[in-house]
């Protein structure tokens, strides 16, 4: 990635291999994807923004997901397990094969 703060959306679409109007379709349909935007409207994504697209792309084009399950798969994400069902030792495994498993996707999508 150029070491760059701020991106457009072409930059993002050509980066993640996508037309913009998916990225533009993804912010209705993802809370999670808010790009800024800039005094006269235009997207300005900045690197935690890509990191959401390569996110969602991947759960929606490599793991076969709809955009609801996505959606569920997403707040799974976020939200994690339920505090009080997982004892402390279940909780850091889970989150620790959870950190392994964002790395290879991070990995594979390098």
């Amino acid at each position: 990635m150029v070491d760059k703060e701020f991106f457009s959306i072409k930059e993002v679409a050509d980066m993640m291999e996508l037309k913009p109007y998916i990225l533009r379709y993804w912010e209705k349909e993802f809370s999670i994807l808010r790009p800024k935007r800039n005094r006269v409207g235009r997207r300005y994504y900045t690197k935690k923004d890509i990191d959401i697209v390569r996110m969602i792309k991947n759960i929606l084009y490599d793991q076969g997901y709809t955009i609801a399950g996505g959606k569920k798969k997403i707040l799974q994400i976020i939200e994690g397990p339920e505090q009080l069902s997982l004892p402390l030792r279940s909780r850091n495994k889970f989150l620790r094969e959870l950190k392994d498993e964002l790395q290879k996707i991070s990995n594979v999508l390098k």
